[in-house]
């Protein structure tokens, strides 16, 4: 399951999602129960409407057998055909059409009314199980009306972006445990639903709008730091594309018009160029006489950062990886060879340096790698250690260098598609200017509040998508993939290129987590402490926010409102119109005109009645200009 209660709240009823058309948008979230009683009345009423609407039907075809020469010549008296009969007193559509085939196929005497009547016979017996087909079919597509999982969040008062408590004793202890679990939320989830879009049966993929954010890998690009800084000839550009905000599942009018894109170009560093000096228990009494300390700094040291060296030792005793990574937004302050090419002004821009260590483990193999340069031997002591000669053992060697350093220019962009404008690149902690994406936003204050939502939503959680938030706080066994392949100690197995598969996969993490962490706002990360944390959107604009986001939930199901109107009141207008013959009998006999006299006087129980009456009271009938009924084809003509 991935992070946050599983009850996440979703908005019960009709709401607008946004990535849809107009005709479309308007969507109705139920229970999964409710929905399935809705759909089970919809299609329920789709099938009476048909029942209903074929007595409109057979109305239609029943005037259709009336003889042309009767719409002139009033004074005839009308003789309704047996078709006409079969169609009046069919109540479904099969049953006409079994009554009319019958009678135009098997009945020897119905050939003898002409061919044109026999062609009227089949068509009608063919529109009569056409209409019975359609109304099965549209009973069976009423299905097609339900959208699917999607639902959109429900404002709640746990909606925001959560904190440590500023006042908490324990501020920085709850800072680290709040970052520390989204990351390793989100490498759980890059693990499962990452990479070919492969899930495992245990994992929830779906819940997210989209299961994974598409990575492109580009391996030539150019070293972001000045001339012999970086130990390959190209580095790693790491990019995202150009990202709809809906893709993230923020749903605001503007939200599929916005797009961001987030850039990260790393290369491995020379090590040396912040080399410092080397400490041994000459300088350090508390070393041991074969110990040393490396001390190498990235900072210069000033009032506000008054030492920030970093600390390695030389010893061969750990047998894991020690990894840190740190970001520095302000180059005022950075060493010389830290600063980028081509520095940006905005968004506190700074490099992300990732830290590796690593001289206590074994390898099988040398490695070429430009992190992992492993070539040193290991060297055995002479002699037998439990019957087994030291001297004979396999090789195996250790890395190269005390540190190892990756460098990263990491970088975002905000792109509208309505104006087909970018604003500039700028560092991960954007300032965005809505009016400058969009001039609308300065005339017409829904767009700019949809603006401001959407990007608003998006800046929260950019900041924690460097790869040193990915990395900070986590030892080499959880944050390396290399660490797949050790064991107690001895790295078995590297990539020609690990350093890349490791650079591709921390950015992927860092995408999980601004997924994750738009999700989050909904009702803040899941094992949250009750204590010690405050919510930054209470009490603010921000909370305005709240109720924007979209996600799969199992527990409803979404329907097109539209097409839920469109059923019902098709329906209901159908079966109103059905209705007509009951309206017929209401209607003063003089103003019901010949057809509908006819129309009435062919229903089984009239003929019935008319059976029974003596001949003299079908004469004055006939006189009456009352259609004059004639049950058999054959039946004998009076003299």
């Amino acid at each position: 399951m991935i992070p946050g209660n599983p009850s996440t709240p979703a908005t019960l009823g009709v709401w607008m999602d946004y990535s849809r058309d107009v005709i479309s948008s308007p969507t109705l979230t139920l229970s999964n129960r409710d929905a399935a009683v809705l759909l089970a009345f919809l299609a329920t009423l789709v099938a009476i409407t048909g029942v209903r609407s074929w007595r409109i039907s057979r109305f239609v075809m029943y005037m259709a057998f009336v003889p042309g020469q009767q719409h002139a010549e009033a004074g005839i008296n009308d003789q309704p055909l047996p078709q006409q009969v079969i169609l009046r007193n069919s109540e479904t559509a099969t049953g006409a059409a079994v009554g009319l085939l019958s009678y135009t196929y098997i009945n020897k005497e119905a050939k003898a009314t002409g061919t044109r009547q026999w062609l009227k016979g089949t068509l009608f017996s063919a529109i009569a199980l056409g209409h019975w087909a359609t109304f099965i079919a549209l009973s069976i597509l009423t299905s097609q009306i339900v959208l699917g999982r999607t639902v959109v969040s429900k404002a709640t008062p746990n909606c925001g972006k959560w904190e440590p408590d500023l006042n908490s004793s324990d501020f920085n202890l709850i800072y680290n445990e709040i970052g520390l679990n989204a990351t390793l939320d989100a490498d759980n989830y890059v693990q499962n639903c990452y990479f070919n879009h492969v899930k495992s049966g245990i994992f929830d993929c779906e819940r997210l709008m989209s299961q994974a954010m598409n990575i492109s890998v580009s391996h030539d690009a150019e070293c972001p730091f000045p001339d012999n800084v970086c130990r390959t000839k190209f580095a790693l550009a790491v990019d995202t594309g150009n990202v709809s905000l809906a893709h993230l599942g923020i749903n605001t009018r503007l939200a599929h018009e916005l797009y961001f894109r987030r850039r990260s170009v790393c290369a491995p560093i020379n090590e040396e160029l912040f080399f410092i000096e080397t400490y041994t228990s000459a300088n350090l009494s508390w070393l041991k006489p074969d110990e040393k300390l490396s001390i190498y700094r990235f900072v210069t040291p000033t009032d506000d950062f008054p030492m920030f060296d970093h600390l390695v030792r030389h010893d061969n005793r750990s047998l894991a990886y020690q990894l840190d990574a740190y970001f520095f937004p302000y180059s005022d302050t950075l060493a010389a060879p830290l600063h980028f090419r081509d520095p940006l002004r905005d968004g506190s821009h700074g490099p992300s340096i990732i830290l590796l260590s690593g001289r206590g483990m074994i390898f099988t193999q040398k490695s070429d790698d430009a992190l992992w340069s492993v070539h040193t031997e290991v060297e055995y002591p002479n002699g037998t250690f439990r019957g087994i000669d030291l001297t004979k053992l396999p090789p195996k060697y250790m890395m190269d260098r005390v540190l190892n350093i990756i460098g990263c220019d990491e970088r975002f962009q905000l792109c509208a598609k309505h104006t087909n404008r970018c604003l500039p690149w700028s560092g991960l902690m954007p300032l965005v200017d809505t009016k400058a994406i969009d001039d609308r936003a300065s005339s017409d204050v829904q767009i700019g509040w949809d603006l401001i939502t959407a990007v608003s939503l998006l800046q929260n959680v950019i900041p924690d998508t460097s790869i040193s938030e990915v990395i900070g706080g986590r030892d080499g066994s959880s944050a390396l993939r290399a660490s797949r392949h050790t064991n107690g100690g001895e790295q078995y197995y590297l990539e020609k290129e690990q350093w890349k598969t490791e650079v591709t996969y921390w950015f992927a993490v860092a995408m999980a987590k601004l997924q994750l962490g738009i999700f989050n706002t909904i009702q803040g990360p899941n094992g949250l402490r009750p204590n010690g944390t405050m919510n930054l959107w209470a009490d603010s604009i921000m909370m305005n926010i709240c109720g924007r986001v979209k996600y799969r939930s199992a527990d409803h199901t979404s329907l097109s409102f539209v097409g839920v109107v469109v059923v019902i009141v098709v329906s209901v207008f159908l079966i109103t119109v059905s209705l007509f013959d009951v309206i017929i009998d209401w209607v003063p006999r003089k103003w019901r005109g010949r057809w509908l006299m006819q129309w009435q006087a062919s229903e089984s129980l009239a003929l019935l009645e008319r059976q029974k009456r003596p001949e003299h009271d079908l004469g004055r009938e006939s006189s009456a200009n009352v259609p004059l009924l004639l049950v058999e084809e054959a039946r004998p003509k009076l003299t």
